[in-house]
């Protein structure tokens, strides 16, 4: 008994130093400043996708992806939903910085570019509220643009090599998971989506190219 206690409370130390670790490299990150252009490569056990992301597009959001992809934030995380419209991905296996991240959020800019297919922007749960979650559109999706009084959904970047792998992504639970089951991802990572949503399919990691 005195071992797995032992066992348990080692195990909860290394796990709150890794989310040091973690709030460190991300804190040091988030005063980047992202270059005017860059692309950035994101390799899953599907095949590779890379899109060009222009700050003149969305200065904040260009650069918070900068940040996020210097952070290593897009690691072992699962394309939680597949839709015939879009992909969306960005909770990560770790509960705490999931946590921390949904509290650094960035405003609202103005739309410059259309939510065309192959066009990337972030998700976003009402007005200055991007933070962390991306979604690329599999088609064009213009009723995404303009959305009442204020823009969320301003594209920062667009696919220029392996839409065809974005367009494969599992899709069996479309929306499901994003409307009923995202605060049980936010606070349990990918062991719920293992354990109730077998098939998704992973982003291994993302590179600045």
């Amino acid at each position: 008994m005195f071992k797995k206690i032992l066992l348990l409370n080692l195990l909860l130390v290394f796990t709150v130093g890794l989310f040091g670790q973690s709030i460190k490299k991300i804190n040091r990150n988030l005063k980047r400043e992202a270059p005017d252009s860059f692309h950035v490569v994101f390799y899953t056990n599907k095949g590779e996708f890379e899109i060009a992301v222009y700050k003149s597009w969305s200065p904040l959001g260009a650069t918070r992806l900068y940040q996020l992809v210097r952070s290593k934030f897009y690691t072992n995380i699962y394309v939680f939903r597949s839709t015939s419209r879009y992909i969306q991905f960005g909770i990560t296996d770790h509960p705490e910085l999931n946590s921390y991240m949904s509290k650094k959020t960035i405003q609202d800019e103005k739309l410059l570019q259309s939510n065309l297919a192959g066009r990337v922007a972030f998700a976003t749960g009402g007005v200055n509220d991007r933070t962390v979650q991306i979604f690329i559109n599999k088609i064009d999706n213009k009723w995404l643009d303009p959305q009442g009084n204020y823009q969320t959904y301003t594209p920062i970047g667009t696919v220029v090599r392996g839409l065809e792998v974005v367009r494969e992504f599992y899709g069996n639970y479309q929306d499901t998971i994003t409307f009923k089951h995202q605060d049980s991802v936010m606070k349990y990572g990918n062991i719920y989506l293992e354990k109730h949503f077998p098939g998704l399919d992973k982003i291994k990691k993302a590179k600045i190219k």
